[in-house]
């Protein structure tokens, strides 16, 4: 079902509105990536999710992309690497009003 999924945004990228789903397509594969355990094309996927959120003013959409790549530099063992993009995710999410969510990504930071 997740794969479906993909590919429908996929498809929409393509035929819909590539400013609109540019980022979304990207971090789906960020996140199958990292599930397949493919570490390298995941990182690089994850910051072109990131990118391509900030280049199209997609301010709740950067910020989590920026929390999951930094939930995947924590689990693969990149403590050090995981905190940027939390203090990221939690900078935006404050501009974007989710106060919970950057106390949450707040919080990673500060357990980390």
């Amino acid at each position: 079902r997740g794969e479906e999924s993909k590919v429908s945004i996929e498809k929409l990228a393509v035929l819909a509105s590539t400013w609109n789903f540019q980022n979304k397509t990207l971090l789906l594969q960020a996140e199958g990536q990292f599930s397949a355990r493919n570490f390298e094309a995941a990182e690089k996927l994850y910051d072109d999710a990131i990118l391509s959120s900030k280049k199209h003013k997609f301010v709740n959409e950067e910020a989590l992309a920026n929390e999951l790549a930094g939930h995947f530099y924590l689990d693969t063992g990149r403590k050090d690497k995981s905190v940027p993009y939390f203090s990221q995710a939690e900078e935006k999410y404050r501009e974007w009003g989710a106060v919970a969510k950057a106390n949450f990504c707040e919080w990673l930071v500060m357990d980390i």
